[in-house]
This record gives structure tokens, C-alpha cells and sequence, in this order.
């Protein structure tokens, strides 16, 4: 069965009122910037490169000389102007920062981060791949500190009958324990592809052989941001739809999901309303379900 034919079907089993849920989930996806947020810039970049909470942008005077304050905010680079030497001059204040309290969930994992004057095209994001030029990568857990575009690939596992497989977060997860999510999810790392990104999640999170997760049909786009604890959370979210065939069952394998539960559209949809799923899982599922209404 085509996955199309299984959003479909998920939307079907819908009321008007679970529709409306959804569609506020991606009008909501989106959050204003704080009044106070403070613009960063690399160099003598247009647009801000990220964006600082005031106490984060005291932090980071405090520790460098070489972040300068100008009228619409701070101004950083390197002498070098390179992406090995943005890289490490990172890497040292993240650590720093890190030291200092500042940076919690350190994940000896890293992120490319691509300017929008590279990953946008009329507004919209594209497909981050090696063609593009990252102009530096950095520690994870420091994007949400530093205000920065992170990239995520995030699966909804469908059955034939339109149900959903959702995981629930570990309780030991620094973001969002014990929450409902994809049967999937993950932040893209540098130098992978989005598409080995989501064949790796789903072999770590769910059990998943390599033969049925390369079957993922990729299904646009959601971005999404927001204020968090750490600062400013501005991701795109690289949404995949998967078959799950009847006689397989997720099992989680890295220790970052605590179960998996198969939920009816109508169990859902409520899960989504109480807040008891992820907002970027929320924002994922809708998108695939408003997808399909809009090509039913």
C-alpha cells in the first residue's frame, strides 16, 4: 500500500475538531522571537547567524574580547575567516561554557551550521547536502545557547490501518523525558546525509533493518522555534513516512526510548491536545496528515 493511501487514511478517521488541532500545531509552529533576543552575526554576514538570550550575550562578553557589540547586536569571527578556524575557536568557548554551567546535555556530537544566504531558496529551506558550504560546526548541545538553525529527520511509522507507532522519550533524555515522539528522531550530524541519518535513528531507536527503513518516503518540511531553558530552539524538521509492516514491533536499542505504543488517529490527535507528545513530533505528524488532505 502506498504511504500516501495511509495518511489518507489517517485523516479520514478525523473529526473537524482534531483537524483544527493539527492545523494549530503548525500555526503554532513558529514562535515570535523574544523582545530582548539579541541578533548575532559571522563577520559582515545580512542576516543573523543566531540569536542570544541578554544573559547569554553577558556570558560571552565576559569570556572573549573577540565578540564585539554594535547597534543591532554582536558581530563575531575569526581572524581567518575559514571553516576549520570558526570550528575550534567554537569548540573552545563551548567547553568554556560548558565549564562554566552554561552548556548542559554534552553530546561529543556535532552540527554543521549553513547560513540562510545557503540554505534558503525563496524563503524555503533546502535539503542540506555536501554541496552546500557549512561555515562551521559545532557541539550540539551549545546550538540552543548560541540561537542556531539545527537540521533533525524525524519518521512517523504508519500501519496499514493509518494507527501510528509513537515512542515515548527516556526518562534520562535532557530534552522532553517521558514524552510521546516519532517512532524515530534524531538531529543531523555533520557529514551525514538526511536520508543514513534516518536509517541510523531508526536502527538505534527502533529496531528497524536497514531493507524496510530505506522504504521511508520523505515528505517535506517543518521549521519550527522557540524559547526553551537553554535559550532559542530553531530547528527544521526533515519529516519521513514509513510502512510499518503488521508483523513488525519496534524495539528500542540505544536505552533512549523507554516503549513503543501504536495509537489510533483519535488517540493521537488527543496525546497531541494535552501536550503529552513532543512539539516537533506534534508538528511532524501534523504535517504529514495536512499533507495528505491537501493531495487526498
Amino acid at each position: 500500500m502506498r504511504i500516501d493511501k495511509l495518511t489518507t487514511k489517517f485523516q479520514e478517521a478525523l473529526g473537524d475538531a482534531d483537524r483544527q488541532v493539527l492545523q494549530q500545531c503548525l500555526q503554532q509552529a513558529k514562535q515570535p522571537l523574544p523582545e530582548d533576543a539579541l541578533p548575532w552575526y559571522l563577520g559582515d554576514a545580512h542576516s543573523p547567524t543566531g540569536y542570544l538570550t541578554p544573559a547569554h550575550a553577558k556570558v560571552i562578553l565576559s569570556v572573549r574580547k573577540d565578540w564585539v557589540t554594535v547597534p543591532h547586536g554582536l558581530v563575531w569571527d575569526t581572524p581567518e575567516k575559514t571553516h576549520a578556524s570558526r570550528s575550534a575557536a567554537l569548540e573552545n568557548l563551548a567547553i568554556e561554557l560548558r565549564e562554566l554551567g552554561h552548556v548542559s546535555g554534552w553530546r561529543n556530537e556535532k552540527f554543521s551550521y549553513w547560513p540562510d544566504s545557503e540554505i534558503l531558496v525563496n524563503g524555503q529551506c533546502i535539503e542540506p547536502t555536501e554541496e552546500l558550504s557549512a561555515v562551521f560546526e559545532m557541539e550540539r548541545a551549545a546550538y540552543r545557547f548560541f540561537g542556531l538553525r539545527s537540521h533533525a529527520v524525524h519518521v512517523n511509522g504508519f500501519t496499514q490501518d493509518g494507527f501510528l507507532w509513537c515512542g515515548r522519550r527516556s526518562l534520562t533524555k535532557p530534552t522532553d523525558p517521558g514524552m510521546l515522539d516519532n517512532i524515530a528522531a534524531g538531529g543531523l550530524p555533520v557529514a551525514e546525509s538526511l536520508q543514513l541519518c534516518g536509517v541510523r535513528e531508526m536502527a538505534e531507536e527502533a529496531g528497524l533493518s536497514e531493507a524496510l527503513a530505506l522504504t521511508a518516503v520523505a515528505n517535506g518540511q517543518v521549521t519550527t522555534c522557540r524559547s526553551v531553558s537553554r535559550g532559542w530552539h530553531h530547528e527544521t524538521l526533515w519529516v519521513y513516512n514509513l510502512m510499518v509492516p503488521a508483523d513488525v514491533q519496534p524495539v528500542n536499542q540505544d536505552g533512549e526510548v523507554a516503549e513503543f505504543n501504536l495509537l489510533s488517529p483519535q488517540q493521537v490527535v488527543q496525546a497531541i491536545a494535552s501536550k503529552s507528545m513532543t512539539v516537533d513530533a506534534s508538528c511532524v505528524i501534523a504535517h504529514a496528515v495536512l499533507h495528505a488532505i491537501a493531495h487526498a
